[in-house]
């Protein structure tokens, strides 16, 4: 089944408004961060598009001091992001795996120096966030890799890799394994005219 619009699905409020955002408001991020994981495999620029929306609703979420407790954030893990900052990361990477991400820019949505966002990102990920978006990467990958027949050079590119070695390398030292082999034994799709022997350079990795 085609997944519907996000024009049609659901409407994107004013962003000038700094008023506190009612609770369907936030059901709202939380539904298209859902259906922009769904829409991943057989819609990515549909996926893109939820992702985009959501990410243009959470300004509003960092509602003022004076807000009712009603609208107040859940307590945060010590030393770590604030959920809302913990959401708009997520959404952030989600919506760029395809390209370039940086840890100056993951700072800059979650309102820190890159010092103290560094140390609050070990915290709440328990990663560092190169390595946080690497697995996200490789995750994503994972997911094409089983849901459709692109190729892994393809996929690479898709997951902000710069080629098909640089993708079997990181791979590898994620898995264990290369991703042919990964697709072979979970009966993804065929790749075609590509084993571990046609790229040495997954195996130096």
């Amino acid at each position: 089944m085609q997944v519907q619009t996000v024009s049609s699905r659901v409407p994107v409020p004013a962003l000038e408004s700094r008023e506190p955002v009612p609770e369907p408001a936030r059901d709202q991020i939380r539904l298209l961060l859902m259906q922009a994981r769904h829409a991943l495999a057989t819609d990515p620029a549909d996926a893109e598009r939820c992702i985009a929306v959501a990410v243009r609703l959470l300004p509003q979420i960092d509602a003022p001091a004076s807000e009712p407790k009603a609208f107040a954030a859940p307590a945060m893990q010590r030393g770590g992001l604030a959920p809302w900052q913990v959401l708009r990361i997520k959404a952030l990477v989600e919506a760029r795996l395809a390209g370039r991400i940086s840890s100056a820019e993951m700072a800059a949505a979650a309102r820190l120096s890159p010092s103290h966002f560094s140390r609050a990102f070990r915290i709440s990920f328990g990663d560092a966030p190169k390595a946080y978006v690497n697995r996200r990467r490789i995750a994503r990958s994972k997911t094409m890799m089983l849901d459709g027949g692109d190729s892994l050079a393809a996929i690479a590119l898709a997951c902000g890799l710069s080629d098909q070695a640089h993708f079997c390398r990181m791979f590898r030292r994620f898995e264990g394994m290369s991703p042919s082999v990964w697709r072979r034994l979970r009966g993804g799709a065929a790749e075609v005219a590509q084993t571990e022997a046609d790229w040495p350079a997954a195996a130096a990795g």
